[in-house]
């Protein structure tokens, strides 16, 4: 055995095990695409398929090998390959029919092979170097072969029925990779049958194999299976993730806009309203009690700029929302707008290299989660000063908003809503929020943030 085929067969062996373990940690993150929703049958096939590639090649190095061990082999063979056509059969099966129906269809196709070949093995025992051979040809042209045409004839109708038209032709290239892979590995096991003592085969597909380096045929068909497949199941788990951004931020919209005409109809204009009855009972006492008309017309005005200064508090709310810039230069702006509206004296600092968040919707959740302690700030604290801080550190950005306000525990806000958004932020982006406070010490938000 030359050098070459050696390698050709180790690396046979190594791309199939690559194979297996990108399939299952695909497997595990792309559990919400259909077409890799049962994605392990794959990733037992492609172990399989490795460790038989490698005992095969060790078995050229030792002279005499048991019989039993290559009985065991051809076993872990056919289970292999009963793994590839049930992955194969699964696409063109309903989710509902494969719950029900699919392990006993993985039964059948193992007993179908498994039965007569124990039966074989039991019959012929004293011809174990003749039997297994012929066997292990059964298995890659009855079971291999389908198996490997099956897959790629599922995966492209699956692709037809699952995904969206722009996606699948975002990903067509590598989707004809697998296929075309597939296609391959089952038309080479169709072609480079293992030799046939006795038979005119031997000769022929000795040469065959000799001729092909076989070893090099099947580590191309792994590596574009594998590089197809990682490929387009990340693309699609992308298009996923940002689409989960994308309502993710819909929904925070939603909410704020829902708090803000919650607090509007609760707020500002029952306290119009309370106005209105304030001038009603002053137009009918101005002729007969000036004096008293004159003090209600002194809370009605008192009213009225209370009810100005909320307005401009929930101007800022819808007017501050960051442009698609850095969270640095978003929040200082915010900073600012908030200093106009409540006139109150502000301070922002920025310490550590900063570096980008890239994420323009993490970006956004941080903005937010400052504008809503903001907001908490002007309608609770009665502080004079607001301070927010970055901090750029190797791992983590800390966010830091502090006032000298009264404090939490004494105004109760724990169990708002705005607190609320803003611990659902944090827990979007995966970060942590911690908050200070005590009466009469004010309140420091302590926000820290993976940078990715």
């Amino acid at each position: 055995m030359t050098i070459g085929t050696v390698l050709g067969r180790f690396s046979h062996g190594l791309i199939f095990f690559t194979l297996g373990l990108t399939v299952s940690f695909l497997h595990y993150r792309s559990r919400r695409i259909s077409l890799a929703r049962h994605l392990w049958w794959l990733g037992a096939f492609a172990l399989g398929e490795a460790l038989v590639a490698w005992y095969q090649l060790l078995a050229k190095q030792i002279p005499t090998v048991n019989p039993a061990v290559d009985v065991a082999s051809s076993l872990v063979l056919g289970i292999t390959y009963t793994c590839l056509l049930m992955f194969g059969a699964q696409t063109f099966m309903s989710e509902e029919a494969y719950q029900r129906q699919g392990r006993s269809v993985f039964v059948i196709l193992c007993g179908a092979w498994l039965i007569p070949y124990s039966l074989l093995l039991v019959a012929f025992r004293p011809m174990l170097a003749t039997v297994v051979p012929i066997a292990v040809m059964v298995l890659r042209v009855l079971v291999a072969f389908p198996g490997g045409i099956l897959t790629a004839i599922g995966l492209r109708r699956q692709s037809y029925q699952s995904l969206d038209g722009t996606l699948r032709r975002r990903i067509r290239p590598d989707l004809r990779l697998i296929e075309i892979s597939m296609g391959a590995f089952g038309m080479l096991n169709l072609l480079l049958i293992p030799p046939i003592a006795t038979s005119l085969l031997r000769h022929l597909n000795s040469e065959l194999v000799d001729m092909l380096q076989a070893g090099w045929a099947w580590t191309l068909v792994g590596v574009g299976i594998t590089f197809g497949l990682g490929r387009s199941l990340t693309t699609i788990q992308s298009e996923i993730e940002q689409w989960l951004e994308g309502v993710e931020r819909l929904q925070a919209l939603a909410e704020d806009r829902e708090r803000i005409g919650r607090e509007l109809h609760d707020g500002i204009i029952q306290s119009i309203y309370a106005t209105g009855l304030l001038l009603e009972s002053v137009q009918s006492s101005i002729v007969r009690d000036p004096e008293r008309a004159q003090a209600q017309l002194g809370r009605v005005m008192d009213s009225l700029n209370a009810t100005i200064q909320d307005i401009r508090r929930y101007i800022f709310d819808l007017r501050s929302d960051m442009a698609d810039d850095d969270l640095g230069t978003g929040i200082e702006r915010l900073l600012r707008d908030f200093h106009i509206n409540t006139l109150l004296e502000t301070e922002f600092e920025v310490s550590g290299n900063v570096k980008p968040i890239n994420s323009l919707a993490r970006r956004r959740h941080i903005f937010q989660i400052a504008r809503e302690a903001l907001t908490n700030t002007a309608k609770h604290a009665q502080a004079r000063w607001v301070k927010v801080r970055l901090d750029y550190g190797e791992d983590m950005l800390v966010l830091t908003i502090s006032d000298d306000g009264i404090g939490m525990e004494k105004l109760l806000i724990s169990k708002g809503y705005g607190l609320r958004n803003i611990r659902e932020r944090a827990r979007l982006i995966d970060g942590t929020l911690r908050i200070e406070s005590a009466p009469g010490a004010g309140v420091t938000y302590h926000l820290t943030v993976p940078y990715t």
